[in-house]
């Protein structure tokens, strides 16, 4: 049997304006969560999985599903940036972490968050990859991504401050995300063309690159 509270709020992804106060409430929320599961443990949780960002490179192997070179290139170089700090990532603090952080799992009330839903993607891992996948999703189709990302880790450190290790890596870390959101929509594209819920983040996904990479 599962108990369950009903919590009030829209979906994130359905708003179209989001304001910079509900993106740092975004982040303080994310921290909240983070906080409340800091001294949390399982056995079971010590996993990985396909959306495992510590282990993101193991979606290189879908690079060739990208039938666009310029596309098939950016998505390498995203790579090649989670590749740069994934050597870093042990060291720094490890807990339990959500790990999909995304619009369709964000509940909202004006410039408030009321709840985090989807716990299926929840492991044990380093634990600014929470924030790096928060942010990855939230900068996907805004114009100034970067000022997205800043509101967002702003909110976040309100509550848990980040190391300046775990700051240098983020962006990195969003890229990777990012690289594998495209892999996998590709793939699934092959799998089921007709099923447009699965690969919706797909061009958002490559669009963000390419502003990323003009930042770099």
């Amino acid at each position: 049997m599962r108990v369950m509270n009903y919590v009030h709020g829209s979906v994130l992804e359905n708003l179209s304006d989001i304001s910079v106060k509900l993106l740092e409430n975004c982040g303080k929320a994310l921290a909240r969560f983070d906080r409340a599961l800091a001294r949390f443990d399982h056995p079971s949780l010590h996993r990985t999985h396909r959306w495992d960002l510590a282990e993101a490179g193991r979606q290189r192997r879908h690079l060739s599903r990208i039938e666009n070179p310029a596309q098939r290139d950016l998505v390498g170089w995203a790579f090649e940036r989670w590749q740069s700090v994934r050597a870093e990532l042990p060291a720094l603090p490890q807990q339990v972490i959500h790990g999909d952080v995304n619009p369709e799992n964000l509940l909202v009330e004006g410039d408030d968050v009321t709840g985090l839903v989807d716990f299926g993607d929840c492991l044990f891992t380093a634990r600014v990859c929470e924030p790096a996948i928060g942010i990855a999703y939230l900068m996907m189709g805004r114009e100034d991504p970067l000022a997205v990302a800043e509101s967002v880790i702003d909110g976040y450190t309100s509550v848990i401050d980040l190391a300046p290790a775990e700051r240098a890596v983020l962006l990195p870390l969003a890229c990777g995300r990012l690289a594998v959101t495209v892999c996998m929509a590709s793939y699934r594209q092959t799998l089921d063309p007709g099923n447009a819920n699965w690969f919706v983040s797909l061009a958002p996904a490559l669009r963000l690159l390419e502003q990323l990479r003009a930042h770099a």
